[in-house]
Order: structure tokens, then C-alpha cells, then sequence
């Protein structure tokens, strides 16, 4: 006789039942900090009709196949049934993400009939239940690093070259401005042209601008302090007989870290700092060009010094068609024009930013705990800073005085006022000056006006839900590689793969396999382009993780 349990899980839609919360055991006493107060509990597979966002699966295993399910459960000690409820919220998670919700808070637009279909549960969780299992999961364990590293061996494990080329990375930061009420340390931010309160992350792309990893920085380290361990990290991924070749822009670009790089073995690529030497444009003998028809004139015939017995390293001058001279300064033994194709092609990580930001929620907060800096941490001196900024505003105001003063006839009379004006400018800017020696550039905290302010968030919950943004970015980039051969317009693959996660369809289940029929909208040839990635896909045998018999998904488009 079957149980209601069973009869639920049946693959027929005649007999297929819908299944109360109830029927499945609830968590028994043994649960220390029990989680789940909401009853939420792991379920079989289960099949349906027009299940919601089911194609949010195709992504969900996709994720499983990088291994981000068995990285998250490998070290952690916890019970089988804890080890269910990571499942469940990790789930939640990257679907949410899939259906374009940005934030862990977006899994309350997972909530409809269908969810449990989903999720494998009884039925939907919250996201305040998602949040207490990931919490759970980061406190006091030390597991959201090593989550992070597992991912980042897997993804520069996937960099590897049997051949003798390097594997290219780009290294660049990223800053995330806070708008909160608590005081954050301040960091500059470009697009602002000032320093704002936030947190700076060191993100790695590889060639083709996919995330490898990120490093965040709450007191805003340079990118200089950042290069050497980044390049140990990767080094210890690829082991030293691969070549790694990063590429920076001109905030690396000081003497003393190129020969740190070179003397460890990394080959770099990154523009030379002005002032250099204008070259004539006779020098430029050779020309670059590429597919997109941009033309460089090169010249290299120098080396550039890198001062105090450090060593010399090649310098790449190139003349751009509006006759603007750019200089490369590298570690490699790949040819100019190669080294020229790596350093042009370092926009594919400032896409990369902005598409993360706005498809992915890479600056979203997602965790407000947060932590106290140590009295003895060295900060920026506030008042010598605020005297800086003074100085700067009389320096201003005194040159504008100048001007005015100059451009007057001899018998003006305002000629006297504005003088005394400039007076007063004068004797300011004296006055602060003698207060520069007393005021130091830097302090420690406990001797600031910041002391018992200072904060910053609590990094490793957000860690592990970056960890799962970038995982859900390299599934996409991976899935939209495939479609754009076959779409019409493929500089939209993006938007097509957004398009699959969040269409309904219609699940069945067998013993030897899950059937996802969706019912995509869109043109003819995106249809048509959908099929042919569907095939391909197919054909990896995907599977969902946490399903024991690891049954593969056939997916399928449907009218």
C-alpha cells in the first residue's frame, strides 16, 4: 500500500496529489538552534503543471555542475537535515537571483502555489528562514572563505593552457558606497570624483570577463597592496607550470611592485604613469590592427628603468588614430601586438562591473551586521584631513583674488578691498601651514574623534551570497556563449537567458529522468536558437543537487 508521501511523488500526472505541509515529519528535538520554525522541510522531486519560474532549474544546475553545492557541504559539520535546509536556501537563493531579485529579500517573490515544486520542499520559505540558514551556516564556522576559495580553484582551475600561453586575468577595484547612518571609513569613488563612506572589492576577471573571485577591503588598501597576494593566490591555483599574465591599469603601475611581479615569476601588462617621452611619429613603423577595426601605430625599441637597481621591463608605445600616445609597460614574452589585444580588451571588466551591478546585485549590502575596528587600527587623522581641505579652498580663493587683482585698472577703487582680501588669504594659508608639523597624516583610532564609531560590515555572510552571485554570472556567460552562435541578434544572448529562468512550464518525473517543458516567449529565432541550446545542453546530463538517484534534466520548449 502506498503512503501519501508516495502518492504525491507518483510520475503520472492522474495520479499525483497535492501534498499538506503536514504529511512530511517535522524536525525532531535533536536540532540544536533549531532553524526551521516555520516547518519547512526537504522534499522529493516532484512534477507539475505550469510551475512557475521553472526555468530557474536550468540554472540551478548549472551551479550544481560547478561544484558550489559539494564546496558548501565538504568540511562543514552539521547533520543530514541541516545539510537539507543549506540545499533549500541555497536554491532559493540563486532562483531568486535567476528571476532578476538581486538580494537574498527577493525570494519572497518565489512565493506561489508551485514553489515546493521548486525548492524540493513542503512548502515555500520565507527570506527571513533563507537568511537564519545562511547565517547559521557563516557564524562561527569560517566556512564563507572557504567556500569562496573552493569556487575560485574550480573557476582558475578552468584558465589552464596545455599550451605555452599564459592565462590572462584582469585585476581592478570596485567600490561600494554606503548610504547608511553608522561611520564607515572612506574610500575614493570615481564616478562621485570624491571619497565616499563603503567598502572596496578587488574582483579578478578572466580574458573573457567572467568573475573569478573578489577580495573586499573596508580600509581601502591600493590596488598595489592587492597584486602580490592576488598573483600568490592565483599561483597557488594553477601551480607553477602555468603561466599567469594579470593586466591593471595605471594604479599598479609603480616601480617597486612591477619588480615584485616579475622577480615571482608573473608576467603583467599595464600603462605607463606620465610624464614620459613624446616619440615622433616617424618612429611608429608597425601597425596593429584588430576585428573591430581599431588601428594602433606601434613602436618598441626601449626599456623603461625602473629606477634604484630594480631592473629594466619592455615599453610598448603605441600612436592612436587621433595621433594620442599611449605608453604599455610589461613583463611577457608574448608579442606586442598580443599584449596590446590584452590590455585594450580590460573594458570587458568594467562591463563586467556594470552588469554584475545591475543584473546580479553585486552592491547590495545583503548582511548589516557589524564589527568594531580594533583601538589600535591607524587611520587617515580626520582633522588633518578636514585641514587639507581648508588649505585648498584658500589656495583657490587666493588665486582667483590674484586674477581679479590683475585684471583691474591702476586707480580701481575697488583695488583696496580686494587686496586685503588677498592679505587675509595669505596670512590663512600661513596659519595653516604651521599647523602641519603638529597634525599628523595618520593616527590611531583611539586617539580620533572616530573612536568607538568606526565600522564595518561583517564581510562573510556576503561573501557566500557572492559567492553565488558570481557562480549565477559564469552559468549565464557560459549558457549565453552557446545561444549567441545560433541567436540573430547575439549581442542579446544575455537577455534571451534571463528570458529561460523565468518561464513557467511543466515538470515530469521518472526514475530515470526530470522532463522541464517551458513555455518560452520571444521571436522565432530565439526560439529556434533556444532549441538548439537546449540540445547542447541535453547532452550534458545536468542534475539537480541533493537528488539521490541523479536523475539528468531534459529540457524542451514548448507552444
Amino acid at each position: 500500500m502506498q503512503s501519501q508521501a508516495e502518492i504525491e511523488f507518483h510520475t503520472d500526472d492522474t495520479t499525483r496529489k497535492r501534498m499538506k505541509p503536514a504529511s512530511l515529519p517535522s524536525s525532531g528535538p535533536g536540532d540544536e538552534e533549531l532553524a526551521d520554525d516555520e516547518g519547512v522541510v526537504a522534499a522529493p522531486m516532484r512534477g507539475g503543471r505550469m510551475v512557475q519560474h521553472a526555468g530557474g532549474l536550468l540554472l540551478v544546475a548549472m551551479i550544481a555542475s560547478f561544484g558550489l553545492y559539494e564546496a558548501a557541504m565538504r568540511g562543514w559539520d552539521a547533520s543530514a537535515r541541516w545539510r537539507d535546509r543549506l540545499r533549500m536556501a541555497i536554491d532559493a537563493v540563486v532562483l531568486a537571483l535567476g528571476i532578476g531579485q538581486k538580494c537574498v529579500e527577493g525570494v519572497r517573490r518565489l512565493e506561489t502555489k508551485t514553489t515546493p515544486l521548486l525548492l524540493r520542499t513542503n512548502h515555500a520559505p520565507s527570506e527571513s528562514w533563507v537568511r537564519r540558514i545562511i547565517k547559521r551556516y557563516v557564524d562561527g564556522s569560517g566556512m564563507a572563505n572557504k567556500l569562496h576559495l573552493r569556487m575560485t580553484g574550480v573557476y582558475v582551475d578552468s584558465a589552464r593552457s596545455k599550451e605555452d600561453i599564459p592565462a590572462v586575468f584582469y585585476v581592478d577595484n570596485h567600490m561600494r558606497s554606503y548610504t547608511g547612518k553608522f561611520t564607515l571609513r572612506k574610500g575614493w569613488r570615481m564616478q562621485d570624483k570624491r571619497a565616499v563612506p563603503g567598502i572596496t572589492d578587488y574582483y579578478v576577471h578572466d580574458e573573457d570577463g567572467r568573475p573569478v573571485f573578489r577580495v573586499d577591503a573596508p580600509s581601502h588598501d591600493s590596488l598595489t597592496d592587492w597584486l602580490e597576494p592576488i598573483a600568490e593566490l592565483l599561483r597557488g591555483g594553477l601551480e607553477n607550470k602555468q603561466r599567469i599574465l594579470l593586466a591593471f591599469d595605471r594604479a599598479g603601475a609603480f616601480p617597486e611592485n612591477m619588480a615584485n611581479l616579475r622577480n615571482t615569476g608573473v608576467e603583467f601588462v599595464t600603462y605607463e604613469r606620465k610624464p614620459y617621452q613624446t616619440i615622433p611619429k616617424s618612429a611608429f613603423t608597425e601597425e596593429v590592427k584588430f576585428e573591430d577595426g581599431e588601428v594602433f601605430l606601434v613602436h618598441e625599441n626601449r626599456l623603461a628603468n625602473l629606477g634604484k637597481k630594480r631592473g629594466r621591463v619592455r615599453r610598448i608605445s603605441l600612436l592612436t588614430e587621433d595621433g594620442r600616445q599611449i605608453n604599455l609597460l610589461a613583463v611577457s614574452k608574448e608579442p606586442a601586438w598580443r599584449l596590446i589585444e590584452i590590455i585594450t580588451g580590460r573594458w570587458v571588466q568594467e562591463n563586467g562591473f556594470k552588469h554584475g551591478k545591475e543584473r546580479w546585485g553585486l552592491n547590495q549590502l545583503d548582511r548589516r551586521k557589524r564589527e568594531h575596528y580594533a583601538p589600535d587600527t591607524i587611520i587617515p587623522n580626520p582633522a588633518r584631513r578636514r585641514l587639507e581641505f581648508s588649505f585648498k579652498l584658500v589656495d583657490a580663493r587666493e588665486g582667483k583674488l590674484r586674477n581679479k587683482l590683475a585684471a583691474l585698472k591702476a586707480g580701481s577703487p575697488t583695488r583696496s578691498k580686494i587686496k586685503a582680501d588677498l592679505n587675509e588669504c595669505v596670512a590663512l594659508k600661513a596659519e595653516i601651514k604651521a599647523q602641519r608639523p603638529s597634525m599628523p597624516t595618520h593616527i590611531a583610532l583611539e586617539e580620533s574623534e572616530l573612536a568607538g564609531e568606526l565600522t564595518y560590515h561583517d564581510p562573510h555572510y556576503k561573501t557566500v551570497i557572492d559567492t553565488i552571485r558570481i557562480a549565477c554570472a559564469n552559468a549565464e556567460a557560459d549558457l549565453a556563449l552557446h545561444l549567441s552562435d545560433h541567436l540573430r541578434r547575439s549581442l542579446e544572448a544575455k537577455k534571451v537567458i534571463a528570458n529561460i529562468f523565468t518561464s513557467p512550464g511543466d515538470i515530469r518525473v521518472n526514475e530515470k529522468s526530470i522532463s522541464i517543458a517551458l513555455k518560452l516567449a520571444g521571436r522565432k529565432d530565439e526560439l529556434e536558437a533556444i532549441d538548439h541550446l537546449f540540445h547542447e545542453i541535453n547532452e550534458r546530463k545536468l542534475s539537480l543537487p541533493g537528488d539521490p538517484k541523479n536523475r539528468p534534466l531534459r529540457f524542451k520548449s514548448q507552444i
